[in-house]
């Protein structure tokens, strides 16, 4: 009877053993799901962001809003144009009429699109535009080099809308987009012309 005390105390002692190295198991995993967490939410929300966020929302961060004015001396952020001698009327007016012309309600495909850093609003929706089968006349004196990419989820003209009011600020008699059916053409201009008045569709 003298062992029985001996047999109870290692008993004790192996499932106490055991149950420690379950604790430590359990705390080890833990603390790596926490880590593995806290590193990968910050990647998480700068994609989700950058995936959910229109242009005037992403550029909130960098200076260009609806109600400021963009201006970065320090780089070549803005870019100054030279615009056609011939007035957009004149533009518009002498397209080819051989054109098919687009559906009145054309607005292009509803998807995701990448406006990737060191090309232009001008040159990034252009692109898109032309492989829609359609044009942009960008009738602006400034257009805007892209420093951080991001992404739109929009149509084509949802798009060039978006791009016109984050750019807005920037003109004087603020900025309009239209849509030319006949012309297979998207307008961004600062005028509201006779010929706009009469052949294409304003976006709101």
């Amino acid at each position: 009877m003298a062992k029985q005390p001996q047999s109870d105390a290692a008993f004790w002692a192996k499932h106490l053993g055991v149950a420690i190295a379950v604790l430590i198991v359990a705390g080890i995993v833990v603390y790596f799901y926490r880590s593995s967490g806290a590193e990968s939410a910050p990647e998480a929300a700068s994609q989700e962001k950058s995936i959910s966020s229109g242009l005037s929302e992403f550029y909130r961060e960098y200076r260009m809003t609806s109600t400021d004015v963009i201006d970065d001396e320090s780089s070549d952020f803005v870019l100054e144009l030279n615009n056609s001698e011939e007035s957009l009327d004149a533009q518009l007016a002498g397209m080819s009429s051989d054109l098919k012309p687009a559906n009145k309600r054309w607005v292009g495909e509803h998807k995701f699109r990448s406006f990737k850093a060191g090309n232009t609003l001008r040159e990034a929706i252009t692109r898109y535009a032309e492989q829609e089968g359609m044009q942009v006349i960008w009738d602006l004196d400034q257009d805007f080099v892209i420093k951080y990419q991001f992404q739109m989820n929009n149509t084509i003209v949802g798009s060039l809308s978006d791009i016109a009011k984050a750019v807005n600020a920037n003109f004087e008699d603020g900025v309009g987009t239209y849509v030319c059916p006949q012309q297979r053409s998207l307008v961004v201009t600062e005028e509201e012309t006779a010929f706009l008045k009469k052949n294409c569709s304003a976006v709101n």
